[in-house]
């Protein structure tokens, strides 16, 4: 089985109990064997909380500790090899979301199941044949 790289909306929906995709997105993360959690994504997702939902910061301490000690979850950080990779996919694309694109490259590395709402990041995924959930 693949392991599943989650979107910071995944993450977001996930955490915020009253969002439209909670449900769903709790039971995929609940459902995944291994998790690959990229630094881009958990920037992100740190900063929508913290920044965009005014969630208290000890609230943030607990949830990103819990994700990172998950036995499930490897978190990793882009090497510049992915970082070219997603510079060189962006000269082709008509976004200019370098951080989706680098959330692309880490689930062709390592194989992983891309979860995502996000439709501009699924229709580049589907281009590069990413596997997707849900």
């Amino acid at each position: 089985m693949k392991p599943l790289l989650p979107d910071t909306n995944v993450l977001v929906y996930e955490t915020v109990e009253d969002s439209p995709h909670h449900e769903e997105a709790s039971e995929i993360m609940d459902s995944a064997r291994a998790i690959i959690i990229p630094s881009i994504v958990l920037h992100e997702y740190l900063w929508v909380m913290l920044r965009r939902l005014k969630v208290p910061l000890d609230f943030m301490l607990e949830k990103v500790e819990e994700y990172l000690r998950d036995r499930r979850v490897r978190y990793v950080i882009e090497p510049p090899e992915m970082v070219l990779d997603a510079l060189e996919w962006l000269k082709t694309s008509s976004t200019r979301n370098l951080n989706d694109f680098l959330i692309l490259s880490t689930a062709l590395r390592y194989d992983a199941v891309l979860a995502t709402y996000d439709e501009d990041l699924r229709r580049a995924a589907g281009r590069l044949g990413v596997e997707l959930a849900p």
